[in-house]
């Protein structure tokens, strides 16, 4: 199976007459509908999935940090995050936006790099929001009117590094810096259980979260490249896979509810899809490290795409940052980052670097070429300015790959591409 673009929806025209051209930087799927939500600039704008249509924008007057579609199904709106700690209820329907909770104190403009915790569930109007390694949770009512904003102490006094709510139950999980993770309820934030692994394994915290859809299993991806996945459905959870991805922090998880197929993203931007595996067996206890195989997915092509259907290379390649997935139907959301846009001079030298590394392997590959055929290809392009800004759906099909790739120069810090599996 690979990879394939059939659909393309331009955000080229978002922000234009600004002095430099934006791109989006966040996104969101429906839970239910075939309904994406990009947010780039100070715009979020809905599209139809499927079709490419543009349905609704709403200029909220400032960027999105994280947000998400509210789970509660009578809702048609986009809970959100912004630069200034602000958290906003942006309605599609009426194309209007309202402020549900503002900082007591003004803050510092927050930069898309901040580690920032949301999570949302479906059996309560309520979003949790969560500062990284802070050691409370803040609950904002999600409707107007609703529930007033109330900080959240934890009966540990730990830092804090992620949050998650389950898709079918009121639980919400914390997750602390020392790998342990608590099951707290959503109404009485009584402690339902705890996910721990014994002290022979070093854990650094959970970077993600996934639930599967039907059975009561979670998926845990730590900071440390190690992936977990614990069975909560009896009294006393138990972990019954545990696999090293890697050496970087996981970022990102995803359960493929069409293909059955998990998918992690670390933070060095490697994709890899895994199969699960439990194998029954009375007179054998279950091996949890066989539960986690790598699924024979052909894993996305950067320089391919780019290359492609009259696009170009672009050197540094881009990295991915952060998967979205939609929970029924089977589309997906990429979201790449660009480390030349930090203000970090240390991390932007090595990424140049390695750009510079990967200029020279292809300069390598091309000898014997004519000079303008490495020019018009892309390769001299030296800035690592020139990244993608628009948004793309892909298809897995047993077929070639058959990418449809727009090319664009952009300047900001985040680019999505919208896959169909």
């Amino acid at each position: 199976m690979e990879w394939a673009t059939v659909h393309h929806l331009d955000l080229r025209h978002v922000g234009r007459g600004f002095h430099k051209p934006l791109q989006p930087h966040a996104a969101a799927f429906h839970p239910t509908q075939t309904l994406i939500a990009a947010a780039i600039g100070t715009y979020i704008i809905e599209f139809d999935a499927i079709t490419g249509s543009k349905l609704s924008s709403i200029d909220i007057g400032a960027s999105v940090l994280r947000m998400a579609y509210s789970p509660i199904t009578s809702s048609h709106a986009v809970i959100a995050m912004v630069e200034d700690g602000t958290i906003r209820s942006c309605d599609f329907d009426t194309e209007q936006s309202w402020v549900l909770h503002s900082p007591e104190k003004k803050m510092e403009p927050i930069s898309f790099d901040t580690d920032v915790h949301m999570a949302l569930t479906p059996l309560q109007p309520v979003v949790f929001l969560g500062f990284h390694r802070r050691m409370s949770v803040t609950v904002v009512g999600t409707v107007d009117g609703g529930r007033a904003p109330t900080k959240i102490k934890t009966d540990l006094k730990k830092p804090i590094v992620n949050l998650a709510c389950h898709t079918r139950h009121p639980v919400l999980y914390v997750a602390y810096a020392d790998g342990l993770i608590r099951a707290y309820n959503i109404h009485s934030y009584a402690v339902h259980y705890t996910l721990q692994l014994d002290n022979t394994i070093k854990l650094f915290g959970a970077g993600a979260f996934a639930f599967h859809p039907m059975l009561e299993w979670i998926f845990v991806g730590d900071r440390r490249g190690t992936l977990v996945a614990w069975d909560v459905s009896t009294e006393r959870p138990s972990m019954i896979g545990i696999t090293q991805v890697g050496s970087q922090p996981i970022t990102s998880i995803a359960w493929l509810p069409v293909l059955g197929l998990l998918v992690t993203v670390s933070k060095d931007g490697t994709l890899q899809a895994w199969k699960t595996r439990v194998i029954l067996n009375p007179n054998r206890p279950p091996m949890q490290a066989s539960f986690f195989e790598p699924a024979g997915i052909e894993l996305i092509d950067i320089p391919r795409v780019l290359s492609q259907q009259g696009g170009e290379a672009v050197y540094p390649l881009p990295k991915i940052k952060a998967l979205e997935v939609h929970p029924k139907l089977n589309l997906a959301a990429l979201l790449f980052a660009n480390m030349t846009g930090g203000d970090n001079v240390k991390s932007r030298a090595a990424y140049t670097r390695d750009g510079r590394k990967q200029l020279f392997a292809v300069l390598q590959s091309a000898r014997g070429s004519s000079g303008e055929w490495i020019f018009h290809s892309g390769i001299l392009d030296l800035s690592g300015d020139s990244l993608i800004g628009n948004i793309f759906q892909f298809i897995t099909t047993d077929l070639l790959a058959h990418w449809d790739i727009d090319y664009l120069k952009l300047h900001n810090d985040l680019f999505i591409l919208c896959l169909v599996l």
